[in-house]
């Protein structure tokens, strides 16, 4: 009889400790679940550098990792993004033996790199697996996608025949797009084009309708220069992803949590 308690307590145990391991990641978390079905549309979406986690639920290492990875991922919002892959499931194990996943967890990072056929490019990461590092190692992947412009220029990029896209704008009196700059131009890769130009003058200002920097200006339609609205909201990656969709992408909207590290 007390054989068959320690058995039953032991079940009960090991019960516990897989539905906690099965619980990483749930709503809430800054760590993003992926599968078979959504993995390449996701990471299509984006050209942000992306870490992926490879886990199994039963894996000690992967429950270790959780939460420096997840404390990772609140630390690179707006410049970074960061998924987890559960290949334990069935309908996961293709998609894992896809990218030679061995052992547990296994982390790779995806950049704006492409192949041929349009996926992104993944590198393993192999730094130490600490919220800093990781975080760290997302923004020294950061593209800088956003065209550096003279005033003078601006009007020949927004009019640009050859480029069939809503500009996105910022007016700047810094000399490098920030991080946040850049993470909103990785964010739009391929659907709206970036620029920033470094202390515009007056006219240019005036122009716009602008009267302090920075300032963000998206122009929605091609070749119209004289279509234009200049960004009211906080200089915070949220709204700014919102803002962005919205008014360039109308169709393509988009929702991401704010930054902790998003001033322009």
């Amino acid at each position: 009889m007390l054989a068959a308690t320690h058995i039953l307590v032991l079940l009960a145990s090991i019960a516990l400790a897989t539905q906690c391991v099965l619980g990483m990641y749930d709503k809430g978390s800054a760590v993003k679940k992926l599968h078979a079905g959504n993995f390449d549309r996701v990471l299509d979406k984006t050209s942000q550098p992306t870490f992926v986690k490879f886990l199994a639920p039963w894996c000690g290492y992967c429950k270790s990792l959780e939460p420096e990875y997840e404390k990772a991922a609140r630390r690179a919002q707006g410049v970074g993004k960061f998924y987890a892959v559960d290949c334990d499931e069935d309908k996961n194990r293709g998609l894992c033996a896809r990218f030679n996943v061995k052992g547990f967890p296994t982390l790779k990072v995806f950049t704006e790199k492409r192949t041929k056929r349009g996926s992104r490019r993944s590198v393993d990461y192999q730094g130490e697996r600490t919220a800093g590092a990781m975080s760290k190692f997302a923004r020294t992947l950061l593209p800088s996608l956003s065209k550096k412009l003279s005033a003078a220029n601006l009007e020949a990029f927004v009019s640009d025949s050859d480029a069939q896209l809503p500009k996105a704008v910022l007016l700047t009196d810094l000399r490098k797009a920030s991080d946040l700059w850049k993470g909103l131009g990785a964010q739009f890769d391929r659907r709206v084009q970036f620029a920033h130009v470094f202390s515009p003058d007056k006219d240019t200002l005036d122009k716009l309708g602008v009267s302090k920097l920075p300032a963000i200006v998206i122009f929605p339609a091609p070749q119209r220069t004289d279509l234009f609205e200049v960004y009211k909201g906080e200089t915070k990656y949220a709204p700014l992803v919102k803002f962005i969709a919205s008014t360039a992408l109308a169709k393509k909207s988009e929702t991401q949590a704010a930054s902790t590290h998003d001033e322009l």
